[in-house]
């Protein structure tokens, strides 16, 4: 019979809670959440639900058809040299998403988040050339970021919890605290380049 000591209950605790907070942070998880709030700020719900599909569940169906086809590890993307084919599809599926919000008329405000998404991906595709950052703690600075600037400053306060995701990312493994930093630093230079772009 093997005896479980209190450490080893409090490291397998710290590993669930990680791989939770990691989940519950997931990109795809945090578009839908995103573009719901804005589809529900403007009260074009229909068109946020258009855009969370677009950018969450369509996203996490092409990375689970990738890795149906081996050509991607898990739904995580955690190996580098696998994300270049990701983003190049996820792209053109922002890409797609911009002209039919396009013909619907969508409002500026989810205009602005559809492409301060394209600017987010093309940044981090040319990044990931040369470190894993951290997509999963850049894509929460970034939102966080772009609703304190639109919908209301109280959002920033979200930043706080940045700490939380990137300590459960480095718990399970999947990033180091170099590549953790590169995603803060690319998510919040994604901000900068939408802030002077749309939002100014």
């Amino acid at each position: 019979m093997e005896i479980v000591t209190t450490d080893q209950n409090e490291r397998s605790l710290s590993a669930l809670a990680a791989r939770i907070v990691s989940e519950i942070c997931a990109p795809w998880v945090l578009n839908i959440a995103f573009f719901l709030i804005l589809g529900g700020v403007t009260g074009a719900w229909t068109l946020g639900i258009v855009a969370a599909i677009g950018t969450g569940i369509v996203p996490m169906i092409l990375i689970l058809g990738l890795m149906k086809l081996g050509r991607v590890g898990n739904h995580h993307v955690t190996t580098r040299n696998q994300r270049g084919l990701v983003f190049v599809g996820i792209i053109v599926c922002v890409i797609i998403l911009i002209f039919i919000l396009r013909a619907l008329e969508a409002p500026q405000l989810i205009w602005d988040g559809m492409f301060s998404a394209l600017i987010f991906l093309v940044l981090f595709a040319q990044v990931t050339l040369k470190i894993k950052a951290s997509v999963h703690v850049g894509l929460w600075v970034c939102l966080v970021m772009f609703l304190g600037l639109t919908v209301s400053s109280w959002w920033l306060l979200g930043l706080l919890f940045t700490p939380v995701t990137a300590w459960a990312r480095m718990r399970i493994k999947h990033h180091t605290m170099s590549e953790i930093v590169a995603g803060v630093v690319t998510g919040a230079v994604a901000t900068g380049i939408c802030y002077a772009l749309l939002l100014a």
